[in-house]
């Protein structure tokens, strides 16, 4: 029973934690950026919590027990990228590299619910996986799509300022609204290519933890039925 209400504390905490940090990484007009970032803090260590629950709540070694384990190291690696006073490029690479580990993990839980093929909940385990390392694949390819646009527009405004002591002011003006979109990157009315494939690969992910969440909540039911005396 103990084992039964941590998968089930696990899947909920996992659950709540990925759409959270969906919201967070989803550009918006409302929300600004370092609240966003605050909820993809606070996804990603909700993500961490659940998986280390369900890792925790088996006794035994299986696929499904690994696979949790390296999804907590995944999370835990992103939560680095966002928490430590590293340079942006460092950030963004620690940020890629967690959510490769995460699809890692989301791959191994695939396999992992093979191991039972007789349980009910089987099909949405496997889907809920499934899906969730696509949606970290995914937020990684976004990702290292900005980094380099970012290690490109750097190389860029290095290349202005070697030559800003040979402008003139009026190429100054013209060029000010472009150094401000560089500066400011919230004055960008539409989202980057990257951050759209981020932002699909979050939510991606959090269709497939609430699924991985019906699967467990099927398989309490079914445990019940057969508690239950005839």
């Amino acid at each position: 029973m103990e084992s039964q209400f941590k998968e089930t504390f696990g899947s909920w905490t996992q659950a709540i934690g990925t759409v959270i940090s969906a919201v967070g990484g989803t550009p918006s007009n409302v929300l600004d950026e370092d609240f966003r970032k605050n909820l993809d803090l606070i996804g990603n260590e909700l993500q961490a919590t659940g998986n280390a629950i369900l890792a925790d709540s088996e006794d035994t070694w299986s696929l499904n027990k690994f696979g949790n384990q390296i999804q907590a190291i995944g999370n835990s690696t992103v939560i680095l990228g966002l928490v430590i006073d590293f340079d942006e490029v460092t950030k963004k690479e620690l940020i890629i590299k967690g959510n490769l580990i995460q699809a890692l993990g989301g791959g191994t839980a695939v396999a992992g619910a093979y191991e039972n093929p007789d349980e009910p909940e089987q099909a949405l385990n496997v889907t809920g996986n499934m899906l969730q390392a696509i949606g970290n694949s995914m937020q990684a390819i976004g990702g290292i799509s900005e980094l380099r646009n970012s290690i490109l527009e750097k190389d860029q405004e290095s290349d202005e300022d070697e030559t800003q002591d040979e402008d003139d002011e009026d190429k100054e003006e013209g060029n000010e609204e472009g150094k401000q979109k560089y500066q400011y990157p919230d004055l960008e009315e539409k989202p980057t290519d990257g951050e759209l494939i981020q932002t699909m690969g979050g939510w991606i992910q959090a269709v497939g933890s609430v699924l991985n969440l019906i699967g467990q909540l099927r398989s309490n039911s079914e445990s019940q039925s057969d508690d239950e005396p005839a």
